[in-house]
């Protein structure tokens, strides 16, 4: 074959290869617009009547996850078959988001960590990898740490809002992730997630501390220190 016949292949290959990259780039876009409209629901919660009114929040941010599994269906029909690490770069971003979402509204309303599985469940995935699209566990790992930010505004927040257990349930529940995290020796970008959960609990203990000292520490929050 000469050059000229060789890279008229080339072109019809680069050619498929755009027209995939697109594909997937503009499912990825309607997966950004649901993840954004959720986490705007979410902002709600950080003002007063927010606070006052966390179970709405939450339902209305339900409503919008109950979309997501399409999408997600919608995007793997774009993804040739044995190559989602290929075109995982496009979309990871997305999907840590929405973990951390959907971590941050069963924290709000069950006061815990939702499972690998279960997240991967709400979105419409699998969490095997052999089965082609699913979700990954770093991306799950990354989507988790991502919740702490929020959760140490909420703590600030509460105190505000008159709602001086919070920071106090905020404080043990990070604490835990904390201590959960620090067995995995998180290393790269797991790690500086992993120095934010860290902030985000310094952040929380100062508030737990101060509403100690001013004697507003509820009688029926157990905590130690």
């Amino acid at each position: 074959m000469d050059i000229t016949s060789a890279f008229s292949t080339y072109g019809s290959c680069v050619e498929r290869e755009t027209e995939v990259r697109e594909n997937v780039q503009s499912a990825v876009r309607d997966l950004e617009k649901t993840s954004y409209t959720i986490n705007t629901i979410l902002e709600k919660m950080h003002n007063t009547q927010g606070i006052q009114n966390l179970q709405t929040i939450c339902e209305e941010c339900h409503t919008e996850l109950t979309k997501v599994p399409a999408l997600y269906e919608a995007l793997q029909e774009k993804v040739p078959p044995g190559e989602f690490y290929r075109y995982h770069h496009n979309f990871r971003g997305t999907t840590q988001r929405l973990v951390a979402a959907t971590c941050l509204i069963t924290y709000l309303e069950e006061n815990r960590l939702a499972p690998h599985e279960e997240v991967a469940k709400s979105l419409g995935l699998c969490t095997q990898r052999e089965r082609g699209f699913h979700l990954d566990l770093e991306d799950y790992l990354q989507g988790t740490l991502g919740i702490s930010h929020e959760l140490s505004r909420l703590a600030i927040n509460s105190v505000s809002a008159g709602d001086y257990s919070r920071p106090f349930q905020i404080r043990q529940f990070l604490r835990d992730l904390h201590s959960a995290y620090s067995l995995l020796f998180p290393k790269n970008e797991l790690r500086k997630k992993f120095d934010e959960l860290k902030y985000s609990l310094k952040k929380t203990e100062e508030v737990v501390y101060n509403l100690s000292l001013r004697g507003l520490k509820p009688q029926d929050i157990e905590t130690s220190g």
